[in-house]
C-alpha cells in the first residue's frame, strides 16, 4: 500500500486531483472488512466494496467482452454503473484516525529506506 499511497498522494498534492472515494476489487478484499479498513486508512480516502470485489481479472476481462458485444452504444462507465453493478450493494468504510496515523508512521520509515534500495540496486548491477 505504500507505492500505491506515494502515487496517491502525487495525484492529489502535485497535480490537484480530488478523490472523493475509491472502489476496491480483486482478492485484497475478500477477507472481510481488514483490506477495506487498512486501505481507507492508508489512502486518506472511503473505500467502497461490492460483492463481487473478489472476483479478478478474467471475470473483469469476460464484462469487457460482453460489453463489446451488448453495449448498445453506451458508455463502458454507463454500462457498468446500469447494467453490471446497477443493483450491486457497495459497503464503504471511511478512513480510521488511529489506523491512519500508524501507517503514516510506517510510511516515513518506508520513504526513508528507499535510498537503502537504491544502493542496493546500484551495486548489484555493478
Amino acid at each position: 500500500m505504500a507505492t500505491l499511497r506515494i502515487g496517491m498522494d502525487i495525484l492529489s498534492e502535485k497535480e490537484a486531483v480530488r478523490i472523493d472515494s475509491l472502489l476496491g476489487h480483486g482478492g485484497f478484499f475478500k477477507s472481510g472488512d481488514v483490506g477495506q479498513k487498512l486501505m481507507a486508512s492508508a489512502l486518506k480516502s472511503p473505500i467502497s466494496v461490492m460483492a463481487t470485489a473478489g472476483e479478478g481479472g478474467p471475470w473483469g476481462m469476460a464484462l469487457l467482452a460482453a460489453y463489446r458485444v451488448k453495449g448498445n452504444g453506451m458508455t463502458l462507465e454507463d454500462y457498468l454503473s446500469k447494467v453490471v453493478f446497477g443493483d450491486a450493494e457497495a459497503k464503504t468504510v471511511a478512513p480510521e484516525e488511529k489506523t491512519a496515523a500508524g501507517f503514516n508512521r510506517y510510511l516515513a520509515r518506508y520513504k526513508a529506506s528507499l535510498p537503502a534500495e537504491k544502493a542496493a540496486i546500484d551495486t548489484l548491477r555493478g
